[in-house]
């Protein structure tokens, strides 16, 4: 039971660096995977960069994203994972944006991406942290039921004289 807790728990908090899958596409020598949680404020984007032929990782290209009139250099420095190439994005409203990847490395040349995402209005914060708010109640109930338990065992009938 431990472990079924425990596995929901941390599926709801792993993510990659910068967040789920938004597209995987090959340009060129590049196949190049944007990850991120795009939502109102400041969001993370995380680009994976391989080469198309052996997917292998890419750790010399220079990469830059463009989306709502602003332009961020993505660099392994901005990354937890020094696989990726981060950067940061700040949307101020929902909607639909046009979010271009650049890539440009000496021997294998340059690609340029364009994609679609959809930015989600950001969540009520009760709704981001429920999880920390239900831990209360639940340990409280597991605590009564756990008491009640013990009572129901310990209330034994008299032995005959």
């Amino acid at each position: 039971m431990k472990l079924v807790l425990s596995l929901l728990f941390a599926a709801v908090l792993a993510f990659a660096d910068g967040g789920a899958v938004l597209f995987r596409q090959q340009s060129g020598p590049f196949l190049v995977t944007v990850f991120g949680s795009p939502q109102v404020g400041s969001t993370d984007f995380s680009v994976l960069v391989q080469n198309a032929s052996d997917r292998s990782p890419m750790l010399d290209a220079e990469v830059s994203i463009a989306v709502a009139h602003q332009l961020a250099a993505a660099t392994h420095a901005q990354a937890t994972n020094k696989l990726l190439y981060a950067t940061s994005i700040r949307f101020f409203r929902p909607g639909e944006y046009s979010l271009q990847v650049r890539v440009a490395q000496m021997e294998k040349g340059g690609a340029y991406i364009d994609h679609d995402i959809v930015v989600s209005p950001t969540p009520a914060p009760w709704l981001a942290y429920w999880p920390c708010f239900a831990l209360v109640p639940v340990a409280i109930l597991l605590f009564a039921l756990n008491q009640w338990l013990k009572s129901k065992r310990t209330q034994r009938p008299p032995a005959p004289p």
